[in-house]
């Protein structure tokens, strides 16, 4: 009987071992990148969504306005990863300027000069509606 209910408790862990690891949820990070004039690019990082639509709608949101206001920028990639983004959630300065604000980050890639620019101007826009949105420029 001892010899059993061993087998049935090793079982029974197993089995809960192993629906934990096929039943958790997918994480969905939404990113986006938008390809600008003279070789600039966006790339919007988003914290975790909580389902794949979820996660697209959060991209549409974070692309729309720039590309309503930017006639010559184009998206160029909107996916949703399953591995939180390196960069996402970091404050310091890194190798290229980045706005942080509440649930997002933007990494700009251009010359240093008009990456401090838009850095700058994008920062104050987004403030209006998020008052930590604020640039942070690369480390030099």
């Amino acid at each position: 009987m001892g010899r059993t209910a061993l087998l049935s408790a090793a079982a029974i862990i197993i089995l809960g071992a192993a629906l934990v690891f096929f039943l958790r949820p997918t994480p969905y990070f939404p990113v986006a990148r938008i390809a600008a004039p003279e070789g600039v690019t966006l790339s919007f990082l988003q914290d975790q969504a909580p389902s794949e639509t979820d996660c697209q709608a959060a991209n549409q949101r974070a692309t729309a306005a720039m590309l309503a206001n930017c006639k010559e920028c184009s998206l160029a990639e909107a996916r949703c990863v399953d591995t939180r983004p390196k960069e996402l959630g970091q404050t310091a300065a890194g190798a290229q300027d980045m706005i942080a604000a509440k649930g997002l980050q933007i990494l700009i890639t251009a010359p240093p000069p008009a990456a401090h620019a838009l850095c700058q101007s994008l920062a104050a826009g987004i403030g209006a509606s998020d008052p930590t949105a604020k640039c942070v420029q690369a480390a030099d």
